[in-house]
């Protein structure tokens, strides 16, 4: 039987190396600049107080980070870690602070707007910037994931150092990390998960940390073509295997641990990156308090679990046909990502007439990657018609306990 399944590895083994150099040799091709060149120095991690990591990241980012726009200013304060202090209008005894995780090429931008309403809920809130971020992409070649762990930890630490009860957020891969430290730190009052990315869509995941051996760039794109000032895009494949790892290790933790504080937990049915039926099984089986809420945009899953929220992933009103992995994060209004702003992700998945109608600015509708539909044009989405919605559904949670 043992053999059978050895055999079975080394087939699926063979059959992903021949996939991954079907894909080209793109390290021979990559572009001569500086955003596919690592910076000369790593962003430093080692401080005891935020501010301290604050102040440090923020100088090591204006040396390093390699501008998209003239706004260097704007550019520093989406990708800067920052901090919101408590409205002080709630009578609570005892303080409460949160630390929040942005997912794997993101940056703390991608925050922005959950820390207002967390700030609002009484927090002091903190959000990091993951070493390999918010400077280049090439920046993930060498990018380790037990650094990220390691900043995780003394940054908890520190919160804890300022508050009396300490809460942990995260966004994907960030959600991942946030849990792995809260399933062992019965200090952690609560967990507030968007997209967690506990197990991956594609069952490939696991074969990722054999691609940077391979193919350092699974694709390239133009460095004039990189617009986006909130995120990488591309990221090499290194940042693909650390992301398995996060994945890997929190899966581990739930085989052995269970969560029995308040968890706040959302995601999409229509998700590309995670399978997010395991993941609503997870929460169903490890995440036990009984006012612990999971929002699911889309049909009612196949979970049975009255602790789960469902809301239709249609909006006709914003012309949404269904909901994306980073779709779940943003107001409508917000002025980057926002309905009104603007922005456009057109590399959806979609057939080329598509991506050439979004491209040019004609007739939209959101949709998470990869969904089509005849006739019509899809971005991806990237905020959430029923934010405020969400937001009620959080704070009564957090009150819950």
């Amino acid at each position: 039987m043992l053999k059978i399944k050895m055999i079975g590895l080394l087939a699926r083994l063979i059959i992903a190396s021949l996939m991954i150099m079907q894909l080209g040799c793109a390290q021979n091709n990559v572009p001569n600049h500086a955003l596919y060149q690592k910076s000369q120095s790593q962003l430093p991690i080692e401080f005891k107080s935020f501010e301290a990591y604050q102040i440090a990241t923020k100088n090591w980012l204006t040396d390093n980070r390699v501008f998209l726009t003239k706004n260097r200013t704007k550019e520093l304060k989406f990708n800067a870690p920052f901090e919101l202090l408590p409205h002080q209008n709630l009578n609570e005894k005892k303080s409460k602070g949160i630390l929040l995780v942005h997912g794997l090429g993101d940056s703390p931008y991608y925050f922005s707007d959950i820390a207002q309403e967390l700030s609002k809920q009484g927090f002091l809130v903190r959000v990091l910037l993951l070493p390999g971020h918010g400077s280049r992409p090439a920046d993930l070649l060498s990018v380790s994931s037990k650094t990220w762990v390691r900043l995780v930890d003394i940054q908890i630490n520190a919160l804890k150092a300022q508050v009396d009860n300490v809460y942990l957020g995260g966004f994907s891969t960030g959600a991942n990390l946030v849990t792995s430290a809260a399933l062992v730190d019965d200090a952690i009052k609560g967990l507030v998960l968007f997209s967690p990315a506990f197990k991956a869509k594609t069952k490939l995941a696991r074969f990722s940390p054999i691609l940077p051996w391979y193919e350092p760039w699974l694709w390239l794109k133009s460095p004039n073509r990189m617009k986006n000032i909130a995120r990488y895009s591309p990221v090499p494949s290194n940042a693909f295997a650390q992301y398995y790892y996060t994945s890997r290790d929190v899966q581990n933790q739930l085989e052995q641990y269970v969560f029995s504080k308040p968890v706040f937990m959302v995601l999409s049915e229509t998700d590309s990156v995670v399978d997010v039926l395991a993941v609503a099984r997870y929460f169903n089986q490890k995440f036990t308090h009984k006012n612990s809420k999971l929002i699911w945009f889309g049909n009612k899953p196949e979970v049975n679990d009255n602790r789960i929220v469902v809301y239709s992933d249609k909006y006709n009103k914003y012309q949404v046909s269904n909901y994306s992995h980073m779709g779940v994060l943003f107001k409508p209004d917000n002025t980057y990502f926002g309905f009104q702003s603007g922005f456009r992700i057109c590399d959806n998945g979609q057939t080329d007439t598509a991506f050439r109608k979004c491209y040019k600015k004609g007739d939209i509708w959101y949709s998470a990657w990869g969904y089509q539909e005849p006739d019509k044009a899809h971005s991806r989405l990237t905020f959430n018609p029923r934010f405020n919605d969400m937001i009620q559904v959080l704070e009564w949670v957090l009150k819950s306990n």
